[in-house]
């Protein structure tokens, strides 16, 4: 929305007044749509590659239970149900732009690192230094414990 007074593209919230104005105002739309329509769904076709689960495995095992990359600010402590890091594998160079899926290109990252990866306004220069990482980590392999 380009009039909206809580947000201007990314800034974040302006004031807590307005914030909440436009939170009540916005809930109130879910709740008309919601009892007009009940819920919607979107019929698609999607073509998604597979993905190896042994080059998963690996990054995984290469990366010591810690985000891959070097300029995390630190991942959570917490764990999986299974007792595991809360990390996702994740190709530097998406597939779907001709990115390999070879632990080469591949690091593992915490949720936030990958956040940024993905839709952060530093994403480019992240996947540059991601790259190298993924990189010297898969001639290096996995360091021991």
């Amino acid at each position: 929305m380009a009039d909206d007074p809580v947000r201007d593209g990314d800034a974040g919230p302006v004031d807590p007044v307005a914030a909440a104005a436009q939170y009540e105002k916005w809930c109130a739309l879910v709740d008309r749509r919601e009892a007009r329509e009940g819920v919607r769904y979107r019929e698609r076709t999607v073509r998604d590659p597979l993905r190896s689960g042994p080059a998963r495995r690996a990054v995984l095992i290469r990366c010591g239970d810690r985000c891959e990359n070097p300029e995390c600010p630190g991942q959570p402590d917490d764990r999986t149900d299974r007792g595991l890091p809360l990390l996702e594998v994740d190709h530097v160079v998406e597939l779907a732009a001709g990115g390999r899926d070879h632990p080469s290109q591949m690091v593992a990252l915490c949720p936030n690192c990958h956040a940024v990866k993905t839709r952060g306004r530093s994403r480019e220069r992240l996947r540059e230094i991601l790259l190298e990482v993924a990189l010297e980590r898969h001639r290096r392999g996995p360091l021991p414990s």
